[in-house]
């Protein structure tokens, strides 16, 4: 009994360190990475080039801002006259279509007309034929 009380001991002992020891190695690297970064940050704020950039971009989003704001007003201002403009078109399109639709009917009745008048002189001429062709067969046949 004593050694596996001994043995457990031993296992929870070197848990325990082994925990410690990345713990600590956690602490010194966010140490370190908490130091560089406030070097950083603190070079950053004393920089005089560091703020005219930022003053710079501070100043560049501003001007961003306005003339996203005036482009929103003119495209406000435009959107009536291009909804006008869009059903002026529509009507001007909705009338050009129905000219159209009356053309391709008057079209069609004169292609009918074209087609009766050059139809019936070759249905007359083929039924004469038809005609001919069986009093002559009578004819022979007799």
């Amino acid at each position: 009994m004593e050694t596996r009380i001994v043995i457990f001991l031993a296992f929870v002992s070197v848990t325990v360190l082994a925990n410690t020891l990345l713990i600590w190695f956690a602490y010194k690297s966010f140490a370190r990475f908490t130091s560089n970064l406030t070097a950083t940050v603190s070079q950053f704020q004393t920089s005089n080039e560091t703020k005219a950039w930022l003053a710079m971009l501070q100043s560049s989003s501003e001007q961003a801002i306005a003339v996203t704001a005036e482009a929103k007003l003119r495209i406000a201002e435009f959107e009536p006259m291009l909804e006008r403009a869009q059903q002026q078109y529509l009507s001007a399109l909705t009338q050009v279509d129905s000219k159209l639709e009356m053309v391709a009917g008057e079209i069609t009745t004169n292609a009918q007309k074209v087609r009766d008048i050059v139809t019936k002189p070759a249905f007359s001429t083929v039924a004469f034929a038809a005609a001919l062709s069986h009093v002559l067969e009578t004819e022979i046949d007799e």
